[in-house]
């Protein structure tokens, strides 16, 4: 009889590939005229919501314990099942007070046919006198669940305020969804060309296929 796969939810960590270690780096609550920070999400409506938080406020600066909540949450999208957490990471998403990149996780318990969660559009930083900033590039990002669009993280960092990112759903999942971007005040600018091995250090590219029921 014909084998059928059926892929129940797809996980996907991706990490960009190099970090430039000649570039000099800065944690992004020190970058000069920086005064806040701007989570855009997307749940409903014509436009996403605007949550800004000062760069030395305790939603930066403190990852929340599990699980997030309505009382444990940083803000909410859809009300009642979708919570976040913003904070200062390293370019894995890992918590760091002086990190150079930006995470944002959350979970979401909806699966199909609602659509999946962690809407986000931008993340811009907010300067004195300055105009705002976006992040230039996506350092990595997990994504669960039969309502994930791996591929919609690259409207985190288009600039657009219209579009926004579908990461999926955490149902049966012990870790958040999440997605971890770099700025070029803080992490620096992108690779224009293919490094050398000694100029950059590789991060790799994980791939992880997971809940995969076999039928013979």
């Amino acid at each position: 009889m014909k084998k059928i796969e059926t892929i129940k939810f797809l996980a996907v960590t991706l990490s960009y590939f190099a970090i430039p270690s000649g570039v000099h780096a800065l944690p992004v609550r020190d970058i000069p005229n920086l005064t806040s920070i701007t989570f855009w999400e997307r749940s409903g409506g014509t436009a996403p919501t605007a949550f800004t938080f000062g760069i030395n406020s305790p939603q930066l600066t403190t990852r929340l314990s599990e699980p997030l909540s309505t009382s444990n949450s940083d803000f909410s999208g859809v009300p009642g099942t979708e919570f976040y957490d913003v904070y200062y990471s390293d370019a894995d998403g890992k918590f760091n007070l002086d990190g150079e990149f930006l995470t944002i996780s959350s979970i979401f318990n909806i699966t199909l046919p609602a659509g999946g969660g962690l809407n986000l559009a931008e993340i811009g930083l907010n300067f004195a006198g300055e105009p705002t900033e976006f992040g230039n590039f996506v350092a990595s990002f997990i994504a669960f669940g039969d309502n994930a669009l791996p591929a919609s993280v690259g409207n985190a960092i288009d600039g657009d305020l219209l579009t926004h990112t579908t990461m999926g759903n955490t149902v049966g999942q012990t870790e958040r969804l999440s997605l971890t971007l770099g700025f070029l005040s803080s992490s620096g600018p992108l690779p224009t060309s293919v490094p050398e091995p000694s100029s950059y250090i590789p991060l790799g590219i994980g791939l992880f296929l997971l809940g995969v029921s076999k039928n013979r």
